[in-house]
């Protein structure tokens, strides 16, 4: 764990290097493995080949009978085993030194014992004589038997006597019936291959050591120009990180890393505009900024954004306070003062409708503009309703599902006739709140009558409760023309509506109760695929 745990910590320049040196190294030693065994196999079957060849060759030169007689008279003055003695010599003196052979009886005695029919020169001075037994290694055996079960010269793997590292090749001899009477064995001293090993090693050992030098070196240099302009750019965070804006990195040239330094550069550069706006903007805000040096920038940045944030939501509060101070203002001065002319001439529009002598086509018209009235006496209750004090109101327990489903039945027929919508209701639970019955009722009409008036060409309007942590939450869905991105985002503003006669009113006081109630409301809507009014109200909680 310590060891991956440095290896993390170390520089990019030094991880690449070690990464680098290390793939190297690997690729250098697996090459010079394989050459090396390449090298090795090839020479083995080099002399694999020359020994079975001197051995199929030779072979034929010896006499069946010149062997079956050696074989009975077991005697080194007898012509015929001296013959054979000089064909198995000759073998040695018409090749090289290191080739040597002789002829075994074709059996295996016990204890892996072979028999010594005739034996070169060479092989007596190193101790062995015709007639005599050898112990033979398991190696040896194989290939020694294979040659009889097979009739054909095989060969032995390497192999180790007493007398050095070999590799036997052996030949049959058979008699005139095809039976195998006796096998050449020829020798060949497999030491030069320890020796050509060796040499092979010692060289690759060598070429390791130069080319592992030389690209440690190459590395090294080649990676300290590939992550200079790295080490520019760290360097350059560094700075930055301290508040130095006016660090400017060198651009060597137009690779990655030189866009990427271009880019650092240009970020340094809106970072310093971005620092003294905000520097401009918190002084505006009427604070003053200690010149502290350029240490601690970011804090202290992060600090002014903090406090212009703070201090912009309570401007937008407080535009809001007014906004609603003033349309009250107006609604309580504005509403008495028009609502008694408009009782009046309502009151009179009442009187002429309900006239005989009047034509249809005029009694139509006086209907109409009782209409109007009626709808501008509730624009004036709309606007009565933001007058309205928002303290010291009064919390009653609400049943949640019964006055839904009052509600709806209010609510069914206008639907129904009108728009051809159907209502559903899903109330799965029981819900007690806390609020004020009347306004609340007030809230789920508008937005259940905003919700019909959505669906022109029909649809399906469903409303729904369930428990939310501590809030009892009123969904409302439809499936009308939904709203865009941009007119979420202003919904529930005054004087702003989607309606073609709409003042944004009713909706605003929508807000302003559920607030009042502690609560909020939240709408989710797509162009095209309707909306979702979710009403939040506490919970009412027994004491």
């Amino acid at each position: 764990m310590k060891v991956k745990g440095t290896f993390r910590n170390l520089s990019l320049y030094k991880k690449i290097l070690f990464f680098s040196f290390t793939m190297t190294f690997l690729v250098v030693v697996s090459t010079a493995g394989i050459s090396f065994i390449y090298q090795s196999n090839q020479l083995k079957e080099q002399l694999t080949e020359r020994v079975v060849g001197v051995a199929d060759l030779w072979s034929a030169t010896i006499s069946q009978d010149d062997v079956m007689t050696s074989k009975r008279q077991k005697s080194t003055d007898h012509p015929a085993v001296q013959r054979i003695n000089r064909i198995v010599s000759m073998i040695n003196e018409r090749n090289s030194n290191y080739i040597d052979g002789y002829i075994f009886d074709a059996k295996v005695y016990q204890q892996n014992k072979l028999y010594f029919l005739s034996v070169s020169k060479t092989s007596e001075k190193m101790g062995l004589k015709n007639f005599t037994y050898y112990h033979a290694k398991k190696e040896y055996l194989d290939g020694f038997k294979k040659t009889i079960n097979e009739k054909k010269v095989n060969f032995s793997k390497i192999h180790r006597d007493k007398f050095g590292l070999w590799i036997t090749a052996f030949a049959p001899i058979l008699d005139r019936e095809g039976h195998v009477i006796a096998v050449l064995g020829v020798d060949v001293d497999a030491s030069v291959i320890e020796v050509n090993q060796k040499r092979i090693a010692l060289y690759l050992f060598g070429s390791f050591l130069f080319i592992t030098l030389l690209v440690f070196v190459s590395l090294r240099w080649g990676l300290k120009k590939v992550t200079e302009p790295i080490n520019e750019i760290i360097s350059g965070i560094n700075q930055v990180s301290a508040g130095n804006f006016d660090v400017k990195l060198q651009i060597h040239d137009k690779s990655d890393l030189g866009r990427l330094s271009e880019k650092f550069n240009q970020m340094t550069i809106q970072l310093s505009v971005l620092f003294e706006q905000l520097s401009e903007t918190y002084k505006e805000l009427g604070h003053h900024k200690k010149d502290t040096g350029l240490m601690y920038r970011f804090e202290d940045a992060i600090d002014e954004m903090e406090q212009i944030i703070e201090k912009t939501k309570l401007q937008k509060e407080l535009q809001r306070a007014e906004k609603m101070n003033a349309i009250g203002q107006l609604a309580a001065s504005v509403a008495h003062e028009i609502r008694n002319p408009m009782t009046v001439v309502k009151g009179f529009l009442q009187i002429f409708l309900g006239k005989q002598h009047m034509s249809g086509e005029e009694q139509s018209y006086i209907q109409l503009m009782i209409d109007e009235m009626n709808r501008a006496e509730v624009i004036i209750n709309d606007y009565l309703s933001l007058a309205k004090p928002d303290f010291n109101q009064e919390t009653e327990l609400i049943d949640a599902n019964e006055l839904i489903l009052k509600v709806m039945d209010l609510m069914n027929s206008y639907a129904m006739l009108s728009k051809n919508i159907q209502l559903e209701c899903s109330l799965p639970i029981d819900i007690l709140i806390k609020g004020n019955q009347s306004e609340l009722k007030q809230v789920l009409i508008n937005i259940l009558k905003n919700g019909i008036e959505a669906m022109k060409d029909g649809g399906q309007l469903s409303i729904s409760t369930r428990v939310i942590n501590q809030f009892g939450v009123i969904e409302i869905r439809d499936t009308g023309i939904g709203m865009t991105e941009e007119e979420l985002s202003r919904l529930g503003t005054a004087f702003y509506s989607l309606k073609e006669k709409g003042t944004g009113i009713g909706l605003m006081v929508c807000y302003q109760i559920i607030e009042r109630m502690k609560g909020r409301i939240e709408v989710e809507s797509q162009q095209g695929s309707g909306t979702t009014f979710k009403i939040y109200l506490p919970l009412y909680e027994k004491k």
